[in-house]
């Protein structure tokens, strides 16, 4: 068993497209990919996942002692598991007509620690704090308290949540974003896994 390494594992969604399915039918593909990638990242990490069950909030409860969280978007899925709480959330980088979104997601503090924010960073800051309210199980409702507090390099971010410091490592695959709670711990990714 190896949890003191992460094994995020991402999964392109191509069959059937899922832009062509019924609402119905396009979540519960996703959801089935999103699983599969679960399972592969758990057999690269050697642990074995029980049932997956969510709590009353909708968040992962640990099967088997192991921590899980998945997240999907139309063309691309993307999961973990780990010994400790975790949490991880992939975007596609769409830029958007109006730039309010800014100010709703992070206060003028957070966006001062770049001269000039774009959207990529916006979509760092999002995958981020999702990937972090997650691990606490309390999910988009947090995003006001769950801080930006540095940008060590273009592929880290750390915020302040939760009575705590959460360091992020960031992944780019095709036109996506994907966050992950690292908190020092080696990160293997795994991208571009065929799934269904």
């Amino acid at each position: 068993m190896d949890l003191a390494s992460l094994n995020p594992v991402i999964i392109p969604v191509l069959h059937p497209a899922p832009d062509r399915l019924s609402g119905r039918e396009k979540n519960a593909l996703l959801q089935r990919t999103a699983r599969q990638a679960l399972f592969i990242s758990a057999q690269r990490s050697g642990v074995t996942l029980g049932p997956l069950i969510k709590d009353e909030r909708g968040a992962p409860v640990p099967t088997n002692g192991v921590y899980w969280s998945l997240s999907h978007k139309t063309y691309c899925v993307a999961a973990v598991v780990s010994g400790e709480k975790i949490g991880i959330d992939i975007e596609e980088i769409r830029p958007r007509k109006s730039r309010d979104l800014f100010s709703c997601l992070a206060d003028q503090d957070e966006w001062r620690l770049v001269p000039d924010p774009d959207w990529d960073l916006f979509f760092r800051y999002w995958t981020a704090k999702e990937a972090a309210t997650k691990a606490t199980g309390v999910g988009l409702k947090d995003f006001k308290i769950c801080k930006v507090v540095a940008i060590p390099d273009e592929r880290h971010l750390v915020l302040d949540y939760a009575h705590r410091l959460w360091h992020i490592e960031h992944y780019w695959y095709q036109n996506h974003i994907i966050s992950v709670v690292a908190d020092g711990r080696h990160i293997r990714w795994s991208p571009g896994i065929e799934g269904g």
